[in-house]
C-alpha cells in the first residue's frame, strides 16, 4: 500500500541516492559521495555563518583540502569534475538541473523530478561590481543534510543558533519552531555532560585528565568568549521580534510561540554557562589545594580486605548478613552519592593526615569543606521575596550594587544561582505544602517560617522575563542575562 507523502519522502531519497553518481573520477570514484556530501556540509556551514567565499573556487579549494585530509590525490581537473558534479549535472556547460522520474501517489503514475544541490546566492553574488557567482544550499540539499547527521551531535550550538536565525530573518516560523526545539534539547544534553561531569570528577579526581571527550580543551577566557557570542546571537535573533507585528493575528501568535521557546533556550543556555564555568572552577580548585588527590590511590579492595580477609576466614554469624552486604554492589540503583568533602577524603591516604593532640584525645584533621548553607540561603533570599512581596518583581541586576563581602556570601553557595536560574526557565506557584523534588518551594517554606510576612504570597505564580538593557549580571566568571522575576496575579 502507497501511503500519502510517499512522493515527498522519495524526493529526500533520491537526492542522496544520486550526489556524486555519474563522475568518472577514477581511482577517487569509491570517494566520489563522501567527497561530494563534505563539500555541500562546508558550503552549509559558511553559508550558516554568513561567510560569502562560496563560490565555485573556493569550492575547488574545500574539495582539495578535503580529499588532502583523507589521504587520498587528485590532480585539477578531477577536483574540478567533483565541484563541477555538485553543482550540475552531466555537462557543466550546459548547468542544468538534476532530472530523475519519481512516482506520485496520487497520480499513479512517474513524473519527471528536478533539482539542484546547489543554487545562486543573488544577495552575496554582486555582478554589478564583478564580483564571482556565489552559491547556496537548496531545500533538497538543506534535507540532506537534516537527515544524515544526528541532529543534536553534528552541528554545533552556535550553528544551530545561525540556522535559527536565518529562518527567523526569512519568516519561515514553522521551521524556526522546530530548529528552537533543537536548540531546547542540544543545550539540555550539554548541561547533563556537564552535570555527568561533575558527578564524574568527584567521584574520582583523577579523571580531570582521562577524560578523553575533553582532550582539547579551550581555555577559561576562551569559553567565556564562545558564551558571550552565543548570547549575542540570540540578541540578534530577538533583533527581530518587533518586524513581526504587523503580521496577522494568526500568524503573529505563532511568531509569539516561536519567541517564547527561543526565551526558555536562552535561559537554559544561560544555566548552561553557569554549569561550566563552575566545574572550571572545580576542577582548578582540585589541581591546586588537592593535588594528591591524583596519585593517593586506596589500597583497600573489597574482593581482598572484606571477603577473603575476613568473611572467607572469620565468616558470619547469620547468613542473613550477606544479602545487605553484597546488595548494594548489585543493586541496578544507587541509593547515596558521596558528597564531594568524602570523595575527596578518600583520595587522601591515612600516613599523609596530620595529627593534631588535644587534652582529651587524638583528633585526626579532616578537610574544611563548606557544605550546603540553608541558614546563609535563606538570608541572602530574604531581600529579593521581600521585593517581590512590595515591588511585585526583583531583578538579577540589583545583585550589582553589593559588596565584595556581600558577593563572596552568594557565590560561596552555587545552590544560589541555581535556584534563580531554575525560577528564569519555568514559572512556579508558591504553595507552603512544598514537594521536596523543587527547591524553589522548599526555599519559600523556609523564608515563611523565618518571616512570616512572606506568607502572602502563598499561591501567587512567579514568572520570568528578560529586560531589553546592554546592562548585564557579571561577576567574575559568572555571567547571567539581565532576568527578573516577578509575581502574577
Amino acid at each position: 500500500m502507497i501511503e500519502k507523502g510517499f512522493k515527498s519522502r522519495m524526493k529526500k531519497m533520491l537526492a542522496i541516492r544520486m550526489l556524486g553518481s555519474g563522475m568518472d573520477l577514477e581511482e577517487l570514484n569509491p570517494y566520489a559521495y563522501e567527497i561530494s556530501f563534505l563539500l555541500i556540509q562546508n558550503i552549509f556551514k559558511r553559508e550558516l555563518q554568513e561567510n560569502p567565499n562560496r563560490t565555485r573556487d573556493d569550492m575547488i579549494f574545500i574539495t582539495e583540502k578535503i580529499i588532502s585530509q583523507m589521504n587520498l590525490e587528485a590532480d585539477r581537473a578531477t577536483i574540478e569534475r567533483i565541484v563541477d558534479g555538485v553543482l550540475w549535472y552531466r555537462d557543466p556547460d550546459r548547468q542544468d538541473a538534476f532530472v530523475t522520474d519519481i512516482f506520485n501517489e496520487e497520480k499513479g503514475e512517474k513524473e519527471e523530478y528536478a533539482f539542484r544541490y546547489l543554487t545562486i546566492d543573488r544577495e552575496n553574488s554582486h555582478w554589478d561590481q564583478g564580483g564571482a557567482t556565489v552559491y547556496m544550499l537548496t531545500e533538497a540539499s538543506q534535507e540532506m543534510i537534516f537527515i544524515s547527521r544526528e541532529i543534536l551531535e553534528e552541528f554545533g550550538f552556535d550553528l544551530e543558533q545561525f540556522y535559527t536565525l536565518q529562518l527567523i530573518k526569512t519568516g519561515n516560523l514553522s521551521k524556526a519552531k522546530n530548529s528552537i526545539d533543537i536548540l531546547l534539547s542540544r543545550v539540555r544534553v550539554l548541561i547533563n555532560r556537564e552535570k555527568e561531569y561533575r558527578r564524574y570528577i568527584i567521584r574520582d579526581p583523577q579523571n580531570i585528565f582521562l577524560d578523553s571527550s575533553r582532550e582539547e580543551k579551550k581555555s577559561e577566557d576562551e569559553i567565556r568568549i564562545q558564551f558571550e557570542e552565543e548570547q549575542k546571537l540570540f540578541q540578534k535573533m530577538f533583533s527581530w521580534k518587533s518586524r513581526y507585528d504587523s503580521l496577522p493575528d494568526d500568524k503573529k501568535s505563532e511568531a509569539e510561540e516561536m519567541f517564547e521557546k527561543l526565551e526558555r533556550a536562552r535561559a537554559l543556555h544561560d544555566n548552561l554557562a553557569s554549569h561550566v564555568m563552575d566545574n572550571i572552577a572545580l576542577a582548578m580548585e582540585i589541581r591546586v589545594n588537592y593535588p594528591e588527590s591524583f596519585w593517593n590511590i586506596s589500597n583497600l579492595s573489597f574482593k581482598e580486605d572484606i571477603w577473603k580477609n575476613h568473611i572467607v576466614k572469620n565468616g558470619l554469624e547469620r547468613i542473613e548478613d550477606l544479602e545487605p552486604m553484597l546488595s548494594s554492589l548489585f543493586s541496578p540503583r544507587v541509593e547515596f552519592i558521596y558528597p564531594l568533602e568524602w570523595a575527596w577524603a578518600e583520595q587522601k591516604t591515612k600516613s599523609s593526615a596530620k595529627i593534631k593532640e588535644y587534652k582529651d584525645g587524638i583528633l585526626e584533621e579532616d578537610w574544611d569543606f563548606e557544605e550546603v548553607d540553608w541558614d546563609l540561603i535563606v538570608d541572602l533570599w530574604e531581600e529579593i521575596f521581600l521585593d517581590l512581596l512590595k515591588e511585585g518583581s526583583f531583578s538579577i541586576l540589583s545583585l550589582n550594587d553589593k559588596d565584595d563581602i556581600n558577593r563572596k556570601k552568594w557565590l560561596s553557595q552555587r545552590a544560589n544561582i541555581d535556584l534563580f536560574m531554575m525560577f528564569v526557565i519555568s514559572e512556579v506557584e508558591l504553595s507552603i505544602t512544598y514537594d521536596s523534588k523543587d527547591e524553589r518551594l522548599e526555599l519559600f517554606y523556609l523564608l515563611s517560617q523565618k518571616n512570616p510576612n512572606l506568607k502572602a504570597l502563598e499561591g501567587k505564580k512567579i514568572y520570568s522575563k528578560l529586560e531589553n538593557t546592554n546592562e548585564s549580571f557579571r561577576w567574575n566568571e559568572l555571567f547571567i542575562s539581565p532576568y527578573t522575576i516577578y509575581i502574577k496575579e
